[in-house]
This record gives C-alpha cells, structure tokens and sequence, in this order.
C-alpha cells in the first residue's frame, strides 16, 4: 500500500534511537523510544521505574500482528490510528494565550505509570502527570485506553489542572475564541491532494421566527471546509450544543487517516466554542492546521496554586467518511 511505503520511508530518514519494550502482555505491547534531545516522559512499570523516553508508542493484537494505534510524546501530543492504519491528526491539551508571554502550552505528558498488563476486557488504564513546565500542571492525570475496534480507537483522559505561578489570562482573545483550547487537533491541509483532514464539524444552535421578543432555537449541524489559506476555520463560531466536535476526513485519498472526535464532558459544553486557524503553506510535512475547543468560561486571573477546574474529555479516532452536514460555510 502506497501509505504504508510512505511511512517505512519516514521512518528510514529518521535518526535512530533506543528503543526498549516497557509492557508485553500478549495483547498490548508499549514500546518506548529514547531521543535525549527531546522532552522526556518518566514512566514506570507496575511501580517501578524504567526509564525516561521521549515517544511511547502502543500497540494492539488480537491474536494477529501487533497494529500501532497511538503514540504519546513528551512533548505533549497524543497521536491516534485504527489497527493497521496510518496515523494522521494529533491531539494536544492546555494552550492558552498569556497576557504577557503570548501563547503557553501545550500540557506535555511528564510521568506516566503502565500497569503491569491490561484488564481482561482489553482496557490499558495509564496515570501520570501534565506539566506546560511554567504555569500549569496536572493532579491525578487518569488515561484510559479501550480495546481497539477496527473502526474505532477510543481513548478518556482525565484530570484537574493547578496553578504553578501567577497566571494572567488575555482575555481580549475572548471574540476570537482562543483564550484557552482544552483540547486542540493539529493536522495538515494544502489541498484536495495532500491533506490528513478536510472538514470541520459540529452542532449549533439556530435561532428563526424572532418576533422582537423571542426566537425559536433549532440544533444544526454546522460544517466548514478547510482551505489552505491563512485565517481562523470558523467565520463566527457559537457555543457547543453537542458534547461532540470533529475533525473529518471525508474520504480514504490521498490516505486513509482516521477523522478524529472530541467527546467533551468537563468543562461542559456550554461553555466552550470551537475554532481553528490555518497557515497556509506548501510543506507536506507541516501540520499547519488547528483545530481547537476554546474554554470561554475561563478566569482572567488566578493566583499561584488556585485550582483551574476538573477536565474529563474523550478521544476517538474514526475511519474516515463524508458527514452529514445541515449548514456548511461558504
């Protein structure tokens, strides 16, 4: 398969690095990857120490040949697949605009605990800590990753983000929906040709029949294409009215990356907006597009350790496939 050929390629150019198998239960295999010259993850084995890798990379049969369906790095990014797909969009949790510094994040996986083998249902249940290394971090980061389905990989994370300092919110970036992305896909979009994902979707409301006092709301489904040009995804995104949002991939070309779901369950949904933004470009390599779940409720101020609140949120890569869609962007 073409993709697969282009994947061994990428995986030839890269530089070597030590590899070592942290979990091996017959069913689940991690293995993880030692680069000393980027962030590191200190994970441990069923409470023993094993080392620090920059990649962990995980692994699922189920009684045939082990399929890669994730892999963590230390710098923060979860990258999803289906059994014996390519991986495509990656996900990252906890940028937020600084008043000062500008943007801060993401959260990167500093610790992880990999029990000693996964439950009988097949379900690998992770703990760890999230550190942005200057201003937030985790308690009790819990990550949960089901039994892979072969059109679906569905991972939980959840945890309650502290302040490590000070924190100044901008909150001028309010009207643009960007204060702070609870959850944020990165991708690569630069045209019909070369793209891991092409649409955006999720639901809004829709106000009709106003008669000066009062409007009828009406849930829709809202959908907009991306474009390889520089600007923000949406023109004027609502509030959530759906816990879900996606990014879509609508077909199996140029290769079959998965679409990818957010499942939001805290904050609620009600209070975030989604948006992404886009730069254009003509790297195949560059993730130059974002997509994102900003957190309007969010403070302007916190003082040094004030708890932020309680995220819960679900992950789910998808096979790709054309939506549905009530209204689309122009």
């Amino acid at each position: 398969m073409r993709w697969l050929g282009l994947l061994l390629c990428c995986a030839l150019a890269a530089p070597a690095a030590a590899q070592v198998t942290l979990l091996d239960d017959g069913r689940w295999q991690v293995v993880g990857s030692a680069d000393a010259g980027a962030p590191q993850i200190a994970v441990s084995v069923d409470d023993a120490p094993a080392g620090s890798f920059s990649e962990l990379r995980f692994a699922f049969s189920d009684g045939g040949a082990n399929d890669l369906v994730l892999v963590l790095s230390g710098a923060g990014a979860l990258t999803p697949a289906l059994p014996g797909g390519p991986p495509g969009a990656s996900a990252t949790f906890g940028s937020y605009w600084d008043c000062e510094a500008g943007l801060v994040g993401p959260l990167r996986f500093v610790s992880l605990e990999l029990p000693a083998r996964s439950k009988k249902s097949g379900v690998l249940d992770l703990r760890g800590q999230l550190s942005n290394l200057d201003s937030l971090e985790s308690e009790k980061l819990k990550l949960r990753i089901r039994k892979p389905k072969p059109d679906k990989l569905r991972v939980e994370l959840r945890y309650r983000l502290r302040t490590t300092r000070e924190l100044c919110i901008d909150k001028a970036r309010h009207d643009s929906a960007e204060e702070f992305h609870i959850v944020e896909f990165d991708a690569s979009f630069l045209g019909p040709n070369v793209h891991t994902n092409d649409l955006t979707r999720y639901v809004k409301d829709l106000r009709f029949d106003c008669d000066g006092f009062d409007c009828d709301l009406d849930k829709v489904s809202f959908c907009a294409p991306l474009v390889n040009q520089t600007g923000y995804v949406l023109d004027n995104p609502q509030r959530l009215e759906d816990k879900r949002m996606w990014l879509f991939h609508t077909s199996g070309a140029p290769m079959p990356t998965p679409t990818l779901l957010l499942e939001l369950r805290a904050p609620s949904f009600h209070h975030a907006k989604p948006q992404g933004f886009v730069t254009e470009s003509a790297d195949p390599s560059a993730r130059n597009v974002s997509f994102w779940a900003d957190w309007v409720k969010v403070n302007g101020h916190y003082g040094a350790g004030k708890k932020l609140a309680n995220f819960r949120f679900a992950l789910e890569a998808e096979p790709p496939r054309d939506p549905s869609c009530d209204r689309t962007q122009d």
